[in-house]
């Protein structure tokens, strides 16, 4: 019975989960059934869908109760306000059934029943739910319902303003116990707006100085509260990012909103940039550690305009001595910040002779990645133009596709920019396709030009005078290179490209539009259906419905059924990155497909020499694409295995692109995000310094232990 759940799970077949299943004697079948309704249900709900979830949420066993609240606020699209009262009036009864029950359960592949409650009322959102949520952050005595009502309110506040008494409510929580974590959880919602409202700047300060000071463990939500003030904040998050009673994560996380500060964060910068170079000598230690991940964030936050404060300090990086080739990953490391200073102090000339030294290598990707980055400061013309040609068919993957970005900005490339948006759409990257793409649909204009019928209205005196949007023309090498690109047969895992195709067909009106959301409408992929649903809608089409096909989506997971090494418990997989050993113990508990498919992936060797292409300091690391630029997997898509748990420290989660989206890509987080809680599988637990990984650094070695 077991077996048939996971199938009918795998092959997203609602039809084919049982109400026997869902309402019988056997406590763990009523759990697989309702996780396998939660995870395949889809917004809107329908009739079926909607009753199996109620059923759920009146079960007794709190496991179910969670796994049904889950459900619903996924699929909440059109009826929320009905669910909110459902969810709150079921949350209501689980306290008195069970005073108890807002304690945390036991292990980790456990249902937080009350925290699924709480998320799922954000996750539907609107007045009512917030009015909900924050009435249990005012009422509530017990320190976990608190924290994850504030979770709640940071998944409204991330789509809409909150409201006074909200936000009053919050900032009264934040300056209570600054080690408890409902304290500082009550600053994840203000994290989230776009900006603090003027009159609570003070006491928001005042709420993130005092938890900032305070020994909770998510001390990063102050951070981000800091941010959302704005230029008040630089200072303290300067001090915050050079800070030695801070962890290297929460330092990082400063680094990282100082750059979204403006002149205020890169004077702030500047200063802790210089701190952090005193207080750390940059020899083979220091370079190895995790402070790397914090000068790089300082050194992104200094802009492409650096104070001139900071000169000395880039000085000093652009002329670390070039080491040896060993220990491992060292000469990357210092090679990369070599360049990055060295990019600050050329401002903007792409010639300067400090930058054409920082990387030895002529060809090197850091030395080409600074020139470009430098290139691009300004209008791409003449000597610039012809140097900018030569970056944009660099033989590295990401230099290209930096180069490609940059199109959208530049429009005095005109021809040339075309030009290589078509050369593009010819590679066989998946990722530089996807990126020529994704410029198309940003700005069409680029590829197209005036139609005849408006140059002749130009030359004609007598004509009308020209129009804000004039009539545009496709020429004939970017609507077959298009066209072939829409055609290929990409890999079943290249959804980035092939929905990017599809929406760049629709923005430049390819005649062969139709016809392919037409069959992308019928794609087994349900984020390849989504796309293809607007694209259809853009062409005239008033309600397409692009459901699954009828044999139920794709085939089978290939790993379906196939057995870890031991069966039902977690499997340790050590990984060998530039000379550190960390591991990832694989549960899979919650997560039985992903977890069999990447120690599947990782006995036979896939993992072995691959890049970690991704890594943003303080928050995530990356890896899993053999392309190195996250366009790209093992070739085979993976079922999303989403679960209502919690994203902490060195959790590890399946890396996505939309629904349905995954193939061998994993990343492990460093701090805590609940923004990821329910989006994205957790699949294990990592182990290690992860922190101190670097981007560019490759897997030595992969080892599973049996």
């Amino acid at each position: 019975m077991l077996a048939a759940i996971e199938r009918a799970e795998d092959e997203r077949r609602l039809g084919d989960i049982q109400e026997p299943w869902e309402t019988g004697g056997d406590v763990e079948v009523r759990r697989r059934a309702m996780r396998a309704v939660a995870r395949v249900a889809e917004p809107p709900s329908d009739a079926a869908t909607e009753a199996a979830l109620m059923r759920g949420l009146g079960d007794e066993d709190a496991q179910v109760v969670g796994w049904a609240a889950y459900g619903l606020g996924w699929s909440c699209k059109g009826r929320e306000e009905a669910r909110v009262r459902a969810l709150a009036a079921r949350g209501a009864t689980l306290a008195a059934e069970d005073p108890g029950a807002a304690a945390r359960p036991n292990g980790r592949d456990s249902i937080d029943a009350p925290a699924a409650i709480a998320r799922a009322v954000g996750r539907c959102g609107g007045p009512l739910a917030e009015g909900v949520l924050t009435g249990l952050l005012r009422s509530s005595a017990n320190d976990t319902l608190a924290e994850e009502a504030a979770y709640g309110l940071g998944s409204l506040s991330g789509r809409h303003p909150l409201t006074d008494e909200t936000l009053g409510a919050l900032v009264d929580r934040a300056m209570g116990d600054p080690a408890a974590a409902a304290t500082a959880a009550a600053l994840y919602p203000i994290g989230r707006l776009d900006r603090v409202p003027e009159p609570w700047v003070p006491r928001v300060l005042s709420a993130a100085r005092s938890v900032l000071g305070g020994a909770s463990s998510v001390r990063g939500f102050a951070i981000r509260a800091l941010e959302k003030v704005g230029a008040e904040a630089a200072q303290d998050l300067g001090k915050a990012s050079s800070s030695n009673e801070l962890g290297a994560s929460t330092r990082a996380e400063a680094a990282r909103s100082l750059s979204r500060l403006g002149v205020p964060g890169r004077e702030a910068a500047g200063s802790a940039l210089a701190r952090v170079l005193q207080q750390h000598v940059l020899d083979a230690g220091g370079l190895s550690g995790e402070t790397f991940n914090v000068i790089v964030a300082l050194l992104d936050a200094l802009g492409p305009d650096a104070p001139k404060r900071a000169d000395t300090s880039l000085y000093n990086l652009a002329a670390l001595p070039l080491p040896a080739k060993d220990p491992p990953g060292l000469f990357v490391r210092t090679v990369a910040l070599r360049c990055e200073a060295a990019r600050l102090l050329a401002r903007a000339a792409y010639d300067a002779p400090i930058l054409a030294k920082c990387d030895p290598d002529p060809e090197g990707e850091a030395g080409q990645s600074a020139r470009l980055a430098a290139l691009i400061e300004r209008p791409i013309v003449l000597d610039r133009r012809k140097a900018f040609r030569g970056l944009a068919t660099s033989p590295h993957v990401r230099v290209r596709e930096a180069a490609l970005e940059a199109i959208a900005q530049h429009p005095e490339l005109d021809e040339a920019g075309r030009a290589l948006l078509v050369q593009a759409l010819a590679a066989p990257e998946p990722g530089v396709v996807a990126t020529a793409a994704a410029t198309i649909v940003q700005h069409p204009e680029r590829v197209q030009t005036l139609a005849a019928s408006e140059r002749r209205a130009a030359l004609d005196p007598h004509a009308p005078p020209p129009t804000a949007h004039p009539a545009m023309d496709l020429p004939l090498d970017v609507s077959a290179a298009l066209s072939r690109a829409l055609t290929h047969a990409w890999p079943a895992d290249a959804v980035e490209t092939r929905t990017a195709l599809l929406d760049a067909a629709v923005a430049v009106n390819l005649p062969d539009t139709r016809a392919a959301a037409t069959r992308a409408c019928a794609d087994p992929n349900i984020t390849v259906r989504e796309h293809a649903a607007r694209a259809l809608r853009a062409l005239g089409v008033s309600q397409p419905v692009c459901s699954a096909p009828a044999s139920g989506g794709t085939r089978p997971a290939i790993d379906a059924g196939a057995p870890l090494a031991t069966e039902g418990r977690p499997v340790r997989v050590v990984f060998q990155i530039a000379g550190k050993k960390v591991a990832i113990v694989f549960e899979p508990e919650l997560t039985p497909l992903a977890a069999r498919r990447f120690v599947g992936l990782a006995r036979s060797g896939f993992y072995r020499g691959i890049v970690v292409h991704r890594v943003v300091p303080g928050y995530v690391v990356q890896f899993g694409d053999p392309g190195g630029d996250g366009y790209g997997g093992s070739g085979e898509l993976l079922r999303c295995e989403t679960s209502p748990v919690p994203f902490g420290p060195l959790d590890v989660g399946v890396a996505l692109a939309g629904r349905d989206t995954g193939s061998s890509q994993i990343f492990v987080t460093l701090a805590r995000y609940p923004k990821l809680d329910g989006e994205y599988a957790r699949v294990g637990q990592a182990e290690g310094e992860w922190g101190a990984i670097v981007e560019g650094d490759v897997i030595d070695s992969v080892t599973v232990e049996e």
